[in-house]
């Protein structure tokens, strides 16, 4: 007797087939690798262009500002004091990390040459910025927070811009130009 003769394949059969959700899989697979090369080049791109540049210049040197100025002398009480973020330097420094941006900015600069007619050298003028909780309790004077920096620093600035601000606004909450032992000169702006 002979073996029975196997049945001939259909090729239309699963087997030989992909199923509809593998191949979905694959073609979602290739979008999203196409996708991510492109946008990959895209921002490399742009990195290399002189507007990437400017960015990458500013963000460096922001970021390095950054660490400077939390870590300075007096931010720390502050953050004892009720600052989330507290960050003291030079508005001189902070100026130089965005000066790349203000290049051909017309309203950049005009807001720049309003603070210069401060009548104080903004290059040795010390910013203290003090960020408060976004669901912090009580309405605290700025006042305050100044002397806490004046009185946290060895040898406070002759003058010191403080910015006191709620975590989520726009606008400061205080702010003025205070004398070494914290107490006010002028409000901003004035």
């Amino acid at each position: 007797m002979s073996a029975p003769t196997p049945a001939p394949i259909d090729p239309r059969s699963p087997r030989n087939e992909r199923s509809g959700c593998v191949v979905a899989l694959y073609a979602l697979f290739a979008i999203g690798l196409v996708a991510v090369l492109g946008g990959a080049a895209a921002v490399y791109l742009f990195l290399q262009s002189e507007e990437g540049q400017k960015l990458t210049e500013v963000a460096r040197g922001g970021m390095e500002w950054l660490a400077v100025a939390t870590d300075a002398p007096g931010a720390e009480e502050l953050r004892g004091a009720g600052c989330e973020v507290a960050m003291v330097n030079s508005a001189g420094s902070a100026i130089q990390v965005i000066q790349p941006l203000l290049q051909g900015d017309a309203e950049a600069a005009d807001a720049l040459g309003e603070l210069e007619n401060l009548g104080t050298d903004l290059e040795e003028l010390t910013l203290v910025v003090c960020v408060l909780p976004r669901l912090s309790i009580g309405s605290r004077e700025c006042g305050e927070f100044a002397r806490t920096y004046a009185g946290a620093v060895e040898f406070p600035p002759d003058e010191f811009a403080l910015f006191v601000m709620r975590q989520g606004q726009d606008q400061p909450t205080c702010s003025g130009l205070y004398a070494p032992d914290g107490e006010l000169r002028r409000s901003f702006p004035e």
